[in-house]
């Protein structure tokens, strides 16, 4: 089912590695708590991690890369990472730290809906704690070690409210693309999608799509569903009269051209994509679409499910084994239901995608999926809780960089101005997501390489002079006359 691919910001990174990286990346497991919030509940378990050490010194910091939704992959540290490039000037200790129930650490022996309660922010920030007291206490016997986070995407977001949350645990952060502000109803990103689509594509290729995903509208609603069924490579045919089905079957295209043009985070997809549109000899838009969806996406079943029942039966599995959970796709949701809501609607009139994708569609599947506390309401307060707790776009921080690409869809929901002080942004032209946090190349652009050089040079001076007067900067700036030192 298309829905596998768009659940981790960091799954369309290459996870092959080296016979060098094979060298250098050890895994390796701690000992954390189930639960951190309650001493009556002994429970622990092991979490995994990944270690570069071969440019450690003594007295250089640690420098840790958090897996966000996802499992942590050797590239997240290996030499092809921004992050070891800071390692080795620095003389630091690079590890890459996995959140729970993602990848290979697995505290329970499933992830029924129950124990998935202990799958919350606070809880992995909780392990996160504990991991950085056991490597300056039994590894480094060094409690004066500076401590760097970071992470991209939701990853990026832990890494700033772990700040907020313990700023004596981490002197300095680093959030690249950071998922900030909690948002129900994300129409935003199908609007900046369509905006890249539009400046790296063309506008004849959005009206194409927009012809294509009106006319397939209005042929639900007069009942030619079996028109559709023909054309697109689906597995069933489309019930007119029932809603949610009509609109988990637009959510599957929409999520299909999407996934398609950002599965490589590279921008030449969008143009290429509309190369390959254009270029049919269809008479209609729809032709247009439907000979490019076919030609694109083919499942097992040899046609693509879009029957909302079967993609709620898979979410409902709870074994490590089963493909929603052992991508994290389930783990996921569930976060989405319970913390943060960012469900990608098509309520913004910017787009091209028609007008049927809407919250109540994934309301439903999160109660359909976890049971009926999962509601529009208790979603939006979720969210609202979330954005009360760590002040979304605005935290009171400091020594955190934020650094996002010009065209990350995500862009609505990300930090991307200064907040003051030394707490500092940098959008990245000609970017989508994630582009920085990969070694200084000679391929980068000169917007990307200067980037990779700020970022070095702001966070050696967050986490060299805690107490300093900022990176270098004009007055007023973050390094100027004015810059305060706190904590």
């Amino acid at each position: 089912m298309l829905t596998k691919g768009l659940y981790s910001e960091e799954s369309v990174e290459s996870t092959s590695s080296s016979d060098r990286d094979e060298r250098i990346v050890v895994e390796n497991y701690f000992t954390t708590r189930l639960n951190h919030f309650n001493h009556q509940q002994r429970e622990d378990w092991t979490l995994r991690y990944l270690s570069v050490t071969e440019h450690y010194r003594p007295g250089g910091p640690i420098l840790i890369r958090l897996s966000g939704n996802g499992p942590v992959r050797r590239d997240m540290i290996n030499e092809s990472s921004l992050i070891t490039e800071l390692a080795r000037e620095m003389g630091g200790a690079v590890y890459a730290f996995e959140t729970r129930f993602y990848g290979m650490s697995k505290p329970t022996n499933d992830v029924n809906t129950e124990i998935m309660r202990f799958l919350k922010t606070d809880q992995i920030m909780a392990d996160l704690v504990e991991f950085i007291i056991y490597l300056k206490r039994d590894v480094f016997r060094d409690e004066n070690m500076p401590v760097l986070v970071s992470g991209a995407g939701y990853g990026g977001a832990l890494a700033t409210w772990f700040r907020v949350r313990y700023p004596h645990m981490g002197d300095a952060a680093w959030s690249s693309g950071g998922y900030h502000e909690a948002v129900l109803d994300f129409s935003d990103f199908a609007e900046s999608w369509s905006e890249t689509l539009i400046d790296y594509g063309s506008q004849q290729c959005y009206n194409e799509l927009f012809v294509a995903f009106n006319v397939m509208q209005n042929l639900i609603d007069i009942g030619m569903t079996d028109m559709l069924y023909e054309k697109l490579n689906i597995c069933t045919e489309i019930d007119p009269e029932d809603s949610l089905q009509v609109q988990y079957f637009f959510s599957t295209l929409m999520t299909a051209v999407e996934m398609h043009t950002l599965r490589n985070r590279n921008l030449t997809d969008f143009s290429t994509f509309c190369d390959e549109l254009l270029s049919t000899e269809a008479a209609t838009a729809v032709e247009a679409f439907t000979t490019w969806f076919n030609s694109r996406f083919t499942e097992d079943e040899g046609c693509i499910v879009t029957d909302l029942q079967t993609v709620v039966d898979a979410f409902r599995q709870t074994d490590w084994d089963s493909p929603f959970v052992a991508n994290g796709a389930r783990q996921w949701m569930y976060q989405q239901c319970a913390e943060f809501g960012w469900f990608q609607t098509t309520n913004s009139a910017y787009q091209p995608f028609g007008n049927r994708v809407t919250v109540e569609l994934h309301a439903e599947i999160c109660r359909m999926v976890f049971g009926e506390w999962a509601t529009e309401e208790t979603i939006l307060q979720a969210a609202e809780r979330t954005n009360n707790r760590f002040a979304a776009l605005t935290p009171n921080t400091r020594r955190i960089h934020f650094t996002s690409g010009a065209e990350d869809p995500w862009r609505a929901v990300t930090i991307r101005e200064d907040l003051g002080g030394r707490a500092t942004a940098d959008v990245i032209p000609g970017i989508l997501s994630g582009s920085e946090m990969k070694a200084t190349s000679e391929n980068d652009s000169e917007e990307l390489r200067a980037a990779k050089r700020r970022i070095k040079t702001v966070l050696k001076d967050y986490i060299l002079r805690p107490s300093g007067g900022g990176n270098p900067g004009g007055p007023g700036g973050p390094g100027g006359p004015g810059g305060p030192g706190n904590i």
